[in-house]
């Protein structure tokens, strides 16, 4: 009995990125939506890293969080569920302007070519299959639901920072079919759950004690 041959390797997103540059009309509109579908909606995983890269300081911007957490929710909990990917169109197909557009193409063009000469397609036949893409896009769904909590970076640091680097670590690792790369996003990813554990036990404690020294005073009162 012959092995299958293993399935051909993606071709590298920058190469998809650079025929949309060459064959696209610069000064027609681009949306979101569209560009996932022209990147047979691997260009998911470059959504997420822009939405993540925010976040990779550990004072961040407040409120984004809130904004960036639910749109990565949204594509993630499409691709566990094997929907296309792409966004609500009050937000994914919004036509970019032109300079936003070229920013975004140009801009995902560089970071692409620059993350393939690290990353490269390795052990790629397990992260192709279905059952592989769902699990990773629950994991995907869980950091950005972590992302979006409402928690400011001071005090709480690493409230946003933690979750982002394991959302790009695991969305680079998936775009570039890296089965190596992979494992340094599940690390991220425990070190991030891990925290949030340890917050919300943290959190939790003094949430208690502060009740019921807060009963206390009101027998007190009484």
């Amino acid at each position: 009995m012959t092995t299958p041959p293993a399935p051909p390797s993606p071709e590298p997103l920058s190469r998809s990125l650079a025929r949309i540059m060459e064959t696209g009309d610069p000064d027609a509109p681009l949306t979101i939506n569209q560009l996932l579908a022209r990147t047979e909606g691997r260009g998911i995983y470059l959504v997420v890293i822009l939405l993540s890269l925010p976040f990779v300081v550990w004072v961040s911007v407040p409120g984004m969080s809130t904004l960036c957490g639910p749109a990565i929710l949204v594509l993630a909990g499409r691709l566990a569920v094997g929907k296309p990917a792409r966004l609500p169109r009050t937000l994914g197909d919004r036509p970019l302007s032109p300079r936003l557009q070229r920013t975004v193409l140009s801009g995902g063009l560089k970071f692409c070519r620059l993350l393939e000469r690290g990353v490269r397609p390795r052990r790629t036949v397990w992260l192709a299959h279905r059952w592989s893409v769902a699990a990773h896009a629950v994991l995907l769904a869980l950091l950005a639901f972590l992302l979006a909590l409402p928690l400011p970076s001071p005090p709480f640091f690493g409230s946003n920072t933690l979750p982002s680097y394991a959302l790009i670590l695991l969305a680079v690792s998936m775009m570039e079919g890296d089965g190596v790369m992979i494992w340094a996003g599940y690390l991220a990813t425990l070190v991030a759950v891990g925290y949030f554990v340890v917050l919300g036990d943290v959190l939790f404690t003094h949430l208690a004690d502060w009740l019921v020294a807060l009963w206390r005073l009101l027998e007190i009162a009484q």
